[in-house]
């Protein structure tokens, strides 16, 4: 009985960082697919489904990394939910510049080029 040792606790991963990576992941690689295929239905589901992971994601690594600085050590994850806030904020850096980018188009563009649906 004197050798007992006290049982060490293994911290594990968040799984909400786990998932805030792969909707981040997501955002870059499938929805933008995803928008391009149901781009005949509408044209803003080509920016409106990549933007959606990118929030998902980024929202979830924010509430993650809360979680993991108050438990005291017995989470991990803070990695993966940096990488998941990079990658969100570039999907939301490449819309700015999108943005920029038809705002300076504009007005070089007559009334009837503009196609709307």
């Amino acid at each position: 009985m004197e050798d007992a040792r006290p049982a060490q606790v293994v911290p594990t991963f968040s799984s909400l960082a786990i998932f805030s990576l792969m909707f981040a992941v997501f955002a870059w690689t499938v929805l933008p697919v995803m928008g391009l295929a149901s781009a005949s239905f509408n044209i803003y589901n080509m920016i409106a489904m990549p933007l959606s992971g990118s929030v998902i994601g980024s929202i979830c690594a924010w509430i993650a990394e809360r979680r993991i600085r108050r438990s005291d050590g017995m989470l991990r994850g803070e990695g993966l939910t940096k990488a998941a806030r990079i990658m969100a904020y570039g999907q939301y850096a490449l819309l700015a510049l999108w943005l920029v980018i038809v705002a300076l188009e504009m007005p070089f563009m007559g009334p009837n080029k503009i196609y709307i649906h």
